[in-house]
């Protein structure tokens, strides 16, 4: 199919499919206001017949007040003593059911007027109990009890009307928005049916294009095939001459420190024969001059050997096994025993567990890790180191903490780089190299290296090692 023609479909399905979604939703909101005028009118009906049921108390009682004066006798007064008993429940039904329908001015004016209506019915009765039936015609003959009746018929009266006119628009928005509901479920099925009309025929126009689709596809996956195969034989001949090159490297420094170790191995040893058979023929700046000499020469020599640990951190193959990551740090504190010792440090191992990894390689991680935290102490504190691990997801984490003199997080990546030092070389001993060797180590173990620090307040490096099912069981 031309994509011209995709694209016109593809719009029309989905003005289509919009349309149809426009007509369910104005269908919905319908349906839901038509519900909610129901309910709303509903309220209203219960409004109506509690009102109803409160006047009709209320002449109830008047009826029973004027049986009795009529009378004298009490059992004609149980309605009234039954709307006086019941008349705060009513209010509070009425007060409950109001809603729209009623303002709080107006129910508090349909109080009060049953409330003085009631008191004006309980007096009569009063002067009538009293034996003065004289003064209780009287008092129902002044036409009080009629006005406040007539105040009260002519609010609830009121309300009526305003509910009955309230009720007969709710009914004509009802028989409106049911009018729009139908007109909407028309549209909505007339378009559904047009959009199904319109997939059918596009599946089957699809359908007669999709063989021949499938047999460019085909083609496609054979040119492919055959590239992958081209490619993967390039990279593996690419692997293995990278292989032999990093063979060729690793040779190469092995030769290359011999070679430049030798010439400064015979630097010192002719430095030291001087020093020691002419010492008296030389003056005090000529032995300065020899022993800058015999330093800067154990300053190369220390330098070619970092360099060949760092070229083996990344081009010797792990020996991978199950081994305590805990017993590995004991052997890096026996080898640190002579500065441990000196400093005076106190190490802490906690939680510690077995791990899958090259037990050498992540020795001399926690080694160089821990002897740092001893070498950068604060001058006035003894050295606090705490060793700790914790799971995290798929992989351990270990953390190496001390209370030393800490650095500024701005250098958080610089350390990590080969020969980068943030101190002079006669404050801290040193090539900074340690650290791209520990980095070099855990990140050939699949993990991370990484520090958190402040000045002043000590240092925690972190590192990850993969968690394999054999470690995690033991």
């Amino acid at each position: 199919m031309k994509p011209i023609l995709i694209a016109r479909a593809q719009r029309f399905l989905a003005a289509a499919g919009l349309l149809s979604a426009a007509f369910a939703v104005f269908a919905y909101r319908t349906s839901t206001e038509h519900v909610e005028s129901v309910a709303q009118t509903l309220l209203t009906v219960a409004f109506t017949d509690k009102i109803h049921a409160l006047f009709l108390s209320v002449e109830d009682a008047e009826t029973a007040q004027r049986g009795y004066l009529l009378t004298g006798k009490r059992e004609y007064l149980q309605p009234f003593m039954e709307a006086r008993q019941n008349l705060p429940q009513r209010f509070q039904q009425i007060d409950a059911a109001a809603g729209n329908a009623a303002s709080a001015e107006e129910l508090r004016r349909l109080h009060e007027l049953i409330s003085h209506k009631m008191a004006e019915l309980q007096r009569t009765v009063e002067l009538e109990e009293a034996g003065n039936h004289t003064a209780a015609v009287t008092r129902v003959v002044t036409g009080e009890g009629y006005e406040l009746m007539r105040q009260i018929r002519d609010l609830i009266h009121s309300w009526e009307q305003e509910q009955h006119r309230l009720f007969q628009n709710r009914l004509d928005a009802q028989e409106f928005r049911q009018r729009l509901l139908n007109v909407a479920w028309i549209c909505t099925i007339l378009t559904t049916f047009v959009f199904l009309l319109m997939v059918h025929q596009l599946s089957n126009r699809f359908a007669l294009e999709r063989e021949s689709v499938e047999r460019h596809i085909l083609d496609l996956n054979r040119t492919l095939e055959t590239r992958v195969r081209e490619r993967t034989l390039e990279l593996e001949r690419s692997a293995h001459e990278l292989e032999r090159s990093n063979a060729d490297l690793t040779e190469f420094a092995y030769v290359a420190s011999h070679d430049l170790q030798e010439p400064l191995r015979m630097v010192r040893s002719y430095m030291g024969l001087l020093v020691r058979r002419h010492a008296d023929m030389l003056d005090e700046q000529a032995k300065t001059y020899v022993q800058y000499a015999m330093d800067g020469a154990a300053r190369m020599q220390a330098l070619i050997n970092d360099l060949l640990q760092y070229s083996r951190a990344g081009t010797q193959p792990l020996q991978k096994q199950n081994v305590s990551s805990e017993e590995l740090v004991k052997t890096a504190l026996s080898n640190l025993e002579v500065s441990v010792a000196e400093n005076d440090a106190e190490v802490h191992l906690r939680n510690l567990p077995f791990v899958c990894a090259d037990p050498t390689k992540l020795t001399q991680v926690f080694q160089n890790l821990v002897g740092n935290a001893i070498k950068f102490k604060k001058d006035s504190e003894r050295p606090k180191i705490e060793v700790t691990a914790e799971r995290v997801g798929p992989e351990w984490k270990f953390s190496i903490a001390d209370n030393g003199i800490g650095l500024d997080m701005v250098y958080k990546e610089k350390i990590f780089e080969i020969f980068h030092r943030l101190h002079g070389v006669n404050e801290f001993s040193g090539n900074g190299i340690g650290l791209s060797i520990c980095r070099r180590i855990v990140e050939q173990h699949d993990g991370r290296l990484w520090v958190d620090s402040e000045p002043g307040s000590g240092t925690t490096f972190h590192f990850t090692i993969p968690i394999s099912p054999a470690s995690a069981a033991d």
